[in-house]
């Protein structure tokens, strides 16, 4: 019989991590060039998985946050304080693909605002799920970037107050969204818009499982666009992806990048918060 820590080791299905080999994700990569250049309005979903390289644990893979609380192993989780982590490779690559015009729209779920840092154009993105180190007025709605995590100081999670002050004297929030809460209303009506705009649905490091994120790539599935899954765990829309990829998202999107011929423009230097952040 197993022992109660075996049991805990064992990684579900929907949980384990596939690997492809390096020749058939450089293939796929350059199947991927191919569609974006073909392609009027390529929007871009991103998951936990972008920022993993940066030291954030995703959520559902072998060592993210919620497999190990599901396995009661919680003192296993790595933490890295926020303002640690910078922007990935894949991070870059994607504000560099929207400067070119070559992506229309980039849509996370993240939290850790590391596209913003990594010079994301704000009218190009939408956080559905808000952004560690943004905060805004109650009162007047002005927006402050701040260089630390503004949820630090709130003591109260459900009203958000952070303790700081507009300069108009309103309360100022924080933009985290817990569970239960309202998804913000101008992100996401701006990617639905994208969404039924889309004919190229580009997924990365996301496994597709909290609505209503999940099922916004779809649209464009769903109209006779094309959609690309890059994960390293199953989604339960794999059938539906024209390009299935299992890789870490900074390898493939170095393939990408090379195919497009833009592997050698992209800065990996600029960091917003070190410049212009509060």
């Amino acid at each position: 019989m197993p022992s109660k820590n075996n049991k805990k080791n064992i990684i579900p299905d929907h949980v384990k991590e596939y690997f492809e080999k390096d020749s058939v994700i450089k293939a796929k990569a350059q199947q991927l060039a191919k569609q974006i250049s073909e392609s009027n309005h390529v929007v871009i979903y991103t998951g936990a998985g972008v920022s993993t390289s940066a030291k954030i644990p995703d959520f559902r893979g072998p060592k993210g946050c919620w497999t190990l609380r599901d396995q009661g192993r919680s003192d296993e989780i790595a933490s890295i304080k926020i303002e640690q982590a910078l922007p990935t490779y894949c991070h870059y690559a994607i504000t560099h693909l929207v400067k070119k015009d070559l992506v229309k729209f980039v849509v996370s779920t993240n939290m850790d605002g590391l596209h913003r840092r990594s010079g994301l154009p704000e009218d190009k993105l939408a956080e559905l799920h808000g952004n560690s180190y943004k905060e805004t007025c109650a009162t007047c709605g002005k927006e402050y970037l701040r260089g630390f995590d503004t949820y630090q100081t709130v003591k109260n999670y459900r009203t958000h107050i952070t303790g700081r002050k507009c300069s108009c004297g309103g309360d100022l929030k924080d933009t985290i969204i817990h569970f239960g809460e309202n998804l913000p209303e101008k992100d996401l009506t701006l990617s639905y818009a994208h969404s039924k705009q889309a004919d190229l649905a580009i997924v990365l490091g996301t496994s597709m499982s909290v609505s209503p994120a999940n099922k916004l790539p779809l649209k464009c599935v769903n109209k006779g666009g094309k959609m690309c899954i890059v994960n390293l765990q199953k989604t339960d829309y794999d059938d539906m992806a024209d390009l299935r990829v299992f890789a870490k998202t900074d390898e493939f999107m170095k393939y990408l990048m090379e195919f497009l011929g833009e592997d050698q423009e992209i800065d990996t230097s600029f960091d917003a918060l070190a410049n212009n952040w509060q």
